[in-house]
């Protein structure tokens, strides 16, 4: 009889099972309660789905399998030695280790958190042997029974959402059939196949831009047993999502960090080293994308760094998209820090630019700052900012430095990502290499500059360059040195905050261009785009929360017409998420600036809730072309819905529970009509391009 390790907690049903041989299989992954197909992933004993899959140099695959990574041969190798469980105070954590006949062991890690269907995972990799190994590729997490559950086949049933994203339009979901992603099981007709296939769906994370084409994550629901899973990886660098199929009875999902396949990935592991997978995070819960986002936000609150900034929700003023756009000096600065502190902004952020008095893009590294904006200095208006009662933050784009920065050019190569004997150059800019102590030292010396005489309390850090396939450079493989560079810049962030537990530091990359938990472990904030209209923003803010806890994604409220609509607008795109308030604040009337103060006096009211409630998206997750969008935030027994509407002016959505009032809270001059009935909310906008926030209430706290 097989052993068995079993897990009945959270939520969750999660079973590995010993094979004879000693080779381990994740079995089942399943929302407590589901009803079980009885055969499940044990039908055929010569077909393994083993825990760890690990690619090994000079090592076959399994059989025929295209470009999958779920058949090598190495896998079989690991086999089982022993489990452990260790408590933590919120949890515990598996521990199953594995060893080869040649010298390699591997310790697989599931952290399992109290009361949240999401779990943790991520593999070490030791060599003990007396020759080194390759490494071409390693699963972080791989589960092979997706949507096995039921009774019906995975690919008449599974719906997958692709997490489109691209600079100015974020975390913009696509919903797909696994059929129609041609990941079905069913025999070709006319040829006598086993409906294996050897065909995948993979999406990619290249270079250094983590979330550039796709966000490093994904939703995929079985429409029969109701299961909804949620995963990602946290990794800042190059990763790999992949869905296949070795039988065509079975669907699996494989998470992973950079391969050899894709990345040009590859790790010699020399006796005595240890090679650690990035982490991963997979959970499943019962019900729909609403029940799945709110599991992965509880887990993704659970693993990041605990900071006062993500309790208090502080509002930032920043001075850049649709106001000064890179070009501050004394003047314009005074004027519209009187503006942020009249509207009830705790934080200022002067944006781009303050270091150079002309075209200030490729000359960006040495971080001091120009006499010819600043002619009172850099200290005065930080000074000026404090006596407004806000506390003072400086954009910094640490990872790079422009090429006619006049510091590069008495620098080493070796600070730098270089590759065929050349520094690598994108758009004007070198990449800095953190993994060379001296880079890490400088970058510190700025911050700590930058506190100590400036009293900065706020750092944007934008990256807005990209490393390409990575540096040459004392690295076996390009790719492995992105991996590497990343894992130094967290140990640097790590320290940074261990000195100064209370700094804010936002998570730029072009806007979104670098979202994911390996820097919002880290960082409190995430800048969400740059994108500058106000009504193409709002569908980035309508499905952003999906991606980023409400909390850290920071959202432009940039008013840049003296309209009352189009003010309200920007304010509701961000009053459910973390508002950036920016624009042209000078140029608005009393009643647009009373606009704003109104919307930010009434953020402080209801940030609390947002910080602990879930978001909900009532119409699924909007896309471009949609008329209507909402995104909403429930907590107990309150519901707070956005509701835009970029190409109409008016509004369906269904609502359920045991409604006992609803009310338009932003702005308080509603200047709409609603009302609700046979299970929808209907609102009537007073024009097209119009937002309202709702504020609904239910007795029982009843919300669905």
């Amino acid at each position: 009889m097989r052993k068995k390790i079993s897990i009945n907690e959270n939520g969750l049903s999660v079973l590995f099972q010993i094979r004879d041989n000693g080779v381990v299989e994740l079995c089942d992954f399943s929302a407590a309660g589901v009803e079980k197909q009885s055969e499940k992933m044990q039908g055929n004993p010569e077909i393994y789905h083993p825990v760890v899959e690990v690619q090994i140099t000079g090592k076959t695959t399994r059989g025929m399998h295209g470009y999958k990574h779920n058949v090598s041969s190495a896998s079989l190798d690991f086999t089982y030695t022993g489990h452990d469980f260790i408590k933590h105070e919120d949890g515990k954590e598996l521990v199953i280790s594995l060893q080869t006949t040649y010298g390699v062991t591997a310790d697989y890690h599931m952290r399992l958190f109290d009361q949240i269907p999401v779990v943790q995972t991520w593999t070490v990799l030791e060599n003990k042997g007396e020759e080194a190994i390759g490494l071409e590729y390693v699963s972080s997490f791989i589960y092979q029974g997706i949507a096995s559950n039921g009774n019906q086949p995975y690919y008449d049933k599974t719906e997958l959402y692709i997490p489109f994203n691209s600079w100015s339009n974020e975390a913009q979901w696509q919903k797909v059939d696994a059929a129609n992603l041609n990941l079905n099981g069913m025999p070709v007709d006319g040829f006598n196949t086993p409906g294996a296939g050897i065909n995948r769906y993979c999406y990619t994370g290249n270079g250094s831009w983590s979330s550039c084409e796709y966000l490093p994550m994904g939703y995929a629901t079985d429409l029969e047993t109701e299961e909804t899973y949620c995963f990602q990886v946290e990794h800042s660098g190059q990763w790999h999502i992949e869905y296949g199929s070795e039988t065509g009875k079975h669907l699996y999902l494989a998470l992973s960090g950079a391969a050899e396949y894709e990345h040009g990935w590859w790790k010699n592991l020399k006796p005595g080293d240890c090679f650690e997978t990035v982490p991963a995070a997979f959970g499943v819960a019962r019900g729909s994308i609403d029940e799945a986002a709110a599991a992965m936000t509880a887990y993704r609150r659970q693993i990041r760094r605990p900071n006062q900034d993500d309790e208090k929700l502080n509002v930032v003023f920043n001075d850049y998209m649709n106001c000064l756009m890179g070009d501050p000096t004394d003047e314009k600065e005074r004027q519209i820090i009187d503006k942020a502190a009249e509207m009830g902004c705790e934080y200022y952020c002067l944006d781009c630019g303050w270091y150079d008095k002309d075209y200030w893009w490729d000359r960006v590294g040495a971080w001091i700052e120009s006499p010819e904006r600043f002619p009172h200095g850099l200290k005065a208006i930080c000074d000026y900012t404090k006596s407004k009662g806000m506390k003072m933050g400086l954009w910094l784009e640490i990872e790079v430095m422009g090429i006619a920065c006049e510091l590069a050019a008495k620098l080493p190569d070796n600070w730098f990502i270089c590759r065929h004997g050349k520094r690598h150059e994108d758009n004007k800019r070198y990449l800095l290499d953190f993994r060379n102590p001296e880079v890490r030292k400088y970058c510190r010396d700025v911050i700590d500059r930058l506190i100590h005489d400036y009293g900065v309390e706020y750092f944007k850090v934008d990256y807005n360059v990209t490393q390409g396939y990575g540096s040459d450079l004392n690295s076996d493989s390009c790719s492995d040195a992105i991996r590497e560079h990343y894992l130094c810049l967290y140990q640097w962030y790590t320290e940074i905050f261990q000195e100064y537990p209370d700094l804010v530091i936002e998570n730029c990359g072009s806007g979104g261009m670098r979202m994911d938990y390996g820097m919002l472990k880290l960082l409190s904030l995430q800048s969400t785009s740059d994108q500058t209209d106000y009504i193409y923003n709002s569908h980035i803010a309508a499905n952003v929360a999906s991606a980023v806890t409400p909390e850290q994604a920071g959202m432009w409220v940039y008013p840049y017409e003296d309209d009352a609509e189009h003010v309200i607008y920007n304010m509701v795109n961000g009053l459910l998420l973390r508002p950036y308030l920016s624009g042209m604040v000078w140029k608005l009337s009393d009643e647009s600036i009373r606009l704003m103060q109104e919307g930010v006096a009434l953020y402080k009211t209801i940030r609390n809730d947002i910080k602990e409630g879930y978001p909900v998206f009532p119409l699924g997750f909007g896309t471009i072309q949609d008329e209507v969008l909402v995104y909403g935030i429930h907590r107990a027994d309150v519901l707070y819905l956005a509701v835009f509407t970029p190409k109409t002016d008016r509004a369906e959505i269904p609502l359920e529970g045991n409604i006992e009032q609803i009310s338009v809270i932003y702005p308080r001059k509603e200047n709409c009509s609603y009302c609700f009935r046979e299970g929808k909310l209907l609102v009537d906008m007073p024009q097209k391009k119009a937002a309202r926030l709702f504020k609904i209430t239910f007795k029982y706290s009843e919300i669905k």
